[in-house]
């Protein structure tokens, strides 16, 4: 055997091996340094979503690329060459940079450009609905009585565990982190340290105690929101600040969803 041939050689025993094995890493913020949940991890065909601590595993299907999507951050590739060694990625925010005041003006529209983006990207997961229950019974024009309705078997059995499939939970987390985003960018960070004041761990308490439902963020002006935060802020001020009260909070929306 000519040595020329022998990198492609280990090359394909590599690759082989790789088949059946799974490769697992950790998502986090390349800012924050803490865990992305949500992500989704696309290698080859198979696809998974990150936990609550920004952990994944996914079946290594040989030479392909692991690609990281998440809304707000950049899309992560990879090509994945040894699956037996742990991958820790620091997901990169999106970022814009301009001036306050145009964030100000246009951030209702920048998260609808957006959303519009985001629900292309994943249509298919987006307009998911399945079957319903109905849709199992089968009606037939009546030769006699017995004949009036059927039921179909296999589609009652899809509609009553339809809520633990893949297809189910990954719509639903997408139109989670939909009302998410939203939120975020009507009660921003921005904003709220504006209104208050408030800096750092203390910042993200009141954003977390006092986040706004989103059905009030959908309907509130601009001006409405910043009067809410000034009155939550009077009685944050008057409450006082516990030591604990970023993790309780916090611990509010927490959500894990687990697609396998």
């Amino acid at each position: 055997m000519k040595l020329k041939n022998l990198p492609l050689l280990l090359f394909c025993m590599v690759i082989t091996h790789s088949y059946g094995q799974l490769v697992s890493g950790k998502v986090i913020d390349s800012d924050t340094k803490l865990p992305v949940s949500g992500a989704v991890i696309s290698l080859g065909k198979k696809q998974t979503i990150t936990g609550s601590f920004g952990d994944f595993r996914i079946p290594a299907s040989g030479g392909d690329s692991l690609r990281i999507v998440r809304f707000g951050y950049k899309t992560y590739t990879k090509l994945v060459i040894n699956p037996m060694d742990a991958i820790k990625v620091d997901l990169e925010p999106a970022k814009i940079v301009i001036k306050e005041v145009i964030i100000h003006a246009n951030r209702e529209r920048e998260y609808k450009k957006d959303s519009a983006y985001n629900r292309q990207f994943y249509a298919k997961q987006f307009n998911y609905k399945g079957p319903t229950v109905m849709d199992a019974f089968v009606h037939h024009i009546p030769k006699n009585t017995s004949e009036l309705l059927s039921v179909d078997v296999v589609t009652l059995i899809r509609a009553l565990t339809k809520k633990s499939t893949r297809a189910y939970k990954f719509n639903k987390l997408l139109l989670r982190d939909e009302k998410t985003n939203y939120i975020n960018q009507k009660f921003s960070h921005g904003m709220v340290s504006k209104v208050t004041g408030l800096r750092g761990d203390t910042l993200s308490a009141f954003i977390i105690q006092y986040r706004p439902t989103y059905a009030y963020a959908q309907k509130a002006t601009d001006y409405e929101m910043e009067v809410y935060i000034k009155e939550c802020y009077k009685k944050f001020l008057k409450d006082g600040f516990k030591k604990n009260e970023l993790f309780n909070a916090s611990r509010k929306d927490s959500v894990i969803f687990r697609l396998n």
